[in-house]
C-alpha cells in the first residue's frame, strides 16, 4: 500500500510541474493563419475554424459593467478591442488541445502580439489560467472593465443561465488528474490526522 501512495505522490508532483509549464512548450496540435474575424473578446474566427483564445476570459456580449455611476456595454466593447487587435495584420494561432465545446484552443498572434496578453492588459478580459502579472497591472492601471465594476465573465454566466466554461485546460485532462490527485492526497493526509 505504501508504495501505492509513493506513486501517487510522485503522479502529483509531475501533474503540479506540467501545469506549470508555458503554452509555448506545450506541444502544438494545430496551426490556422490569415484573416480573422471576432465572435466575442475571447473568441474568434479562422480559416473555418471556431477558436478559444487559452488562457483569457471575456465578458459575454451581453454583459454590462459600470464606471462613474453609469452602465456601458462591456462586453461589446471587449469584442470591438478584439476586432482592433486582429486587424491589426496576419492573424496566426497555435492550438494545443479543444475545449469540452470543440473548439480549437490556442494562443494567437497579430502583428507580432500576443492577443490573448494584449486583451488582458486592456483590461477587456481577465485572467483565465495565464497572463496573471497582465491582469493584475490592468486593474492597477484602472483599465478596461477594471475602471469601474463588474462581475466576473464566469460569475455572470453562472448567474445568468449559460453554460459554465472552467479554466482553459487542454481538453481538460490535466485539471481531471490534478483534481483526482489532490483528492487522494487529502484523504490519504485525513487519515493519517486521524490515526
Amino acid at each position: 500500500m505504501l508504495g501505492g501512495w509513493i506513486i501517487l505522490l510522485l503522479l502529483s508532483i509531475v501533474a503540479y510541474y506540467a501545469d506549470k509549464l508555458a503554452v509555448g512548450e506545450r506541444a502544438a496540435t494545430g496551426e490556422a493563419r490569415g484573416a480573422a474575424s471576432a465572435s466575442d473578446g475571447d473568441s474568434l474566427r479562422l480559416d473555418g475554424k471556431r477558436i478559444r483564445i487559452e488562457g483569457i476570459d471575456a465578458p459575454e456580449l451581453d454583459q454590462s459593467c459600470e464606471r462613474d455611476g453609469e452602465t456601458w456595454d462591456c462586453g461589446r466593447q471587449a469584442r470591438d478591442r478584439l476586432r482592433a487587435l486582429i486587424s491589426a495584420g496576419d492573424v496566426r494561432c497555435r492550438f494545443h488541445g479543444r475545449d469540452r465545446y470543440g473548439r480549437d484552443l490556442g494562443t494567437c498572434e497579430a502583428g507580432g502580439r500576443d492577443i490573448g496578453r494584449e486583451m488582458v492588459l486592456s483590461g477587456y478580459a481577465v485572467s483565465y489560467g495565464r497572463y496573471q502579472a497582465e491582469e493584475a497591472r490592468a486593474e492597477k492601471e484602472r483599465r478596461g472593465i477594471w475602471v469601474g465594476t463588474f462581475t466576473t465573465p464566469q460569475e455572470w454566466r453562472r448567474t445568468n443561465d449559460h453554460p459554465d466554461e472552467g479554466p482553459h485546460l487542454v481538453d481538460g485532462w490535466l485539471e481531471t488528474i490534478r483534481r483526482w490527485l489532490m483528492e487522494r492526497l487529502t484523504a490519504l493526509f485525513a487519515g493519517i490526522g486521524n490515526a
